[in-house]
């Protein structure tokens, strides 16, 4: 039960949009393993005025700025997945929308199984459930 957050300095095209969708869903589900029905990307877009790298605002002109943040369950991907996975996300990234600012982000958060769920049960609850 994947969440994807997908923060840009720029402001995308539907096909981009979609493009950011099918490919981030699909990597999270060759590279991490996870069910791609309950996949979630969240896209978020800015201004690139709205962004700094070294305390210079970015400009329409420069590099895209991107963060990522990808929100998986504590232990259920290996460091190797991961490593992956943040590298096939930059490269997408590059693909879909264009050149990325060098400081682009991609943060892979393992939270614990009790700390989230989805549909009202945490994912400890749903692990349990199933032995």
């Amino acid at each position: 039960m994947p969440y994807i957050n997908i923060r840009l300095g720029s402001n995308l095209d539907s096909d981009q949009r979609k493009q950011l969708f099918e490919q981030t869903t699909a990597l999270m589900n060759t590279v991490m393993g996870k069910r791609r029905e309950v996949t979630v990307v969240h896209i978020q877009e800015s201004e690139p005025q709205q962004w700094s790298t070294n305390a210079i605002p970015v400009t329409a002109k420069d590099p895209i700025s991107a963060y990522v943040d990808i929100k998986v369950t504590d232990g259920t991907n290996t460091s190797e997945e991961k490593a992956e996975m943040i590298s096939q996300t930059v490269k997408m990234l590059e693909d879909v929308v264009g050149s990325i600012q060098e400081a682009c982000y991609v943060v892979i958060d393992d939270i614990s199984a009790d700390s989230w769920g989805y549909n009202g049960q945490t994912q400890a609850a749903r692990a349990a459930s199933k032995l």
